[in-house]
């Protein structure tokens, strides 16, 4: 009985896993334009997720340098993005998706535990375009997935109340959603951040 059960555990676990490699590939099927002309409030950022496309490509087909600004009016070229030769790159810097006071574990090579209690505040770690949000995952609970560009993803695990939805786009330190107990024993928030599809060795993101 307790061999079946572990059988169909690692069935579940291998299933979800799946799930999320499904849900990072049917991103970036969109066309874009030839031209987008920068409104209020845009980023770097917003434009690349909205485009389908990646910041540091903007910034090089149109020779912006650092701090990459740009302005409302602004008319930025996106054709022709696929032949831009990248040899310099826009990193994320991420801020911490909790409270800093809440105690971090680690769960394996790539997941983050933040031990927090139910109903504390969770966090954007960077601003992007939500691509999954609500019990989507089996074994995740609520759960949501933001494209910050770049190739970056962050996952936000079990969490309790969810407060954006799929196709929102959230600034940095966006409140999202509250550390929950939804499909685990304990309130918790479990964090990834992926990068061409693949996990990040938590051991190499830096807050």
């Amino acid at each position: 009985m307790k061999n079946l059960y572990i059988f169909f555990s690692i069935l579940l676990f291998s299933s979800s896993c799946s799930m999320i490699e499904e849900s990072i590939d049917s991103l970036y099927k969109e066309g874009r334009s030839s031209e987008y002309i920068v409104k209020e409030n845009d980023t770097l950022w917003s434009i690349a997720i909205k485009n389908n496309t990646t910041p540091q490509k903007i910034a090089i087909r149109n020779s912006l340098k650092k701090p990459y600004v740009i302005f409302p009016g602004q008319v930025l070229l996106l054709s022709n993005l696929n032949r831009v030769n990248i040899n310099q790159t826009i990193e994320p810097e991420w801020s911490l998706p909790t409270s800093s006071s809440i105690k971090r574990d680690k769960e394996g090579k790539f997941w983050l535990i933040f031990n927090g209690d139910l109903g504390d505040s969770v966090y954007a770690v960077e601003e992007g375009k939500v691509v999954l949000s609500g019990s989507v995952l089996p074994g995740y609970g609520n759960f949501i997935m933001i494209d910050h560009g770049n190739d970056y993803l962050s996952l936000y695990a079990h969490c309790d109340e969810l407060f954006i939805k799929k196709g929102d786009l959230v600034s940095k330190n966006q409140l999202i959603a509250s550390i929950g107990s939804s499909e685990t024993n304990i309130p918790k928030l479990k964090f990834q951040i992926r990068k061409d599809g693949i996990p990040i060795n938590i051991d190499n993101i830096k807050f």
